[in-house]
């Protein structure tokens, strides 16, 4: 008997229903999944369990209407790290450090030569922004090179959901667009 591929497990069509629905509403209790697919209670109780034993699901997440909590600008911005910091730290420190800045939302490794890592980072407005980048550029010069900032107001958010990529994983018969959304209206 084979043993199951934990790093990427097959996954029936109900737990695909069930991860589906737990990413749209990730509070969605098993009481309401259950009566929308016409299981038991139980049943998708295991389901989201082993959707978290395998490590598919690994934390919920609520999403965050930034501009509520005082948040209007977010910052795409791409660094690189001077040597004098891989000197310095490792790896594993660096990212440690990266993950305790409050600013940044997500923070990426990027193995390039332009770039080391790549952040999103939340600051309550624009001057807000300019005066901790400004800060960097001056104070960090020798350890930090911002190679691009690209500002964007949190009103310009157009997507957070990560559904229509698991969609189109899961149902692997169905064949992802090599156009962009613009060849469908020519």
């Amino acid at each position: 008997m084979d043993k199951p591929n934990l790093s990427f497990p097959k996954l029936t069509r109900n737990e695909q229903s069930v991860l589906k629905r737990i990413i749209e509403h990730s509070k969605i209790p098993d009481v309401e999944i259950a009566k929308k697919m016409g299981l038991s209670q139980q049943a998708i109780f295991k389901i989201r369990h082993k959707l978290e034993r395998v490590g598919i699901i690994s934390g919920y997440m609520p999403i965050i209407d930034f501009k509520k909590i005082g948040v209007e600008t977010l910052v795409v911005i791409g660094i690189k790290f001077t040597n004098f910091i891989w000197e310095k730290y490792s790896e594993e420190q660096i990212s440690e450090r990266i993950q305790q800045m409050s600013q940044v939302i997500i923070a990426y490794r990027i193995p390039e030569s332009r770039i080391s890592h790549l952040l999103v980072m939340g600051f309550k407005n624009i001057e807000e922004k300019d005066r901790y980048l400004m800060r960097m550029q001056s104070k960090y010069s020798k350890e930090i090179e911002i190679v691009y900032v690209y500002p964007f107001s949190v009103d310009r958010i157009i997507k957070t959901s990560h559904i229509g990529l698991l969609d189109s994983i899961i149902n692997q018969n169905k064949t992802i667009s090599n156009e962009f959304f613009i060849d469908n209206y020519r």
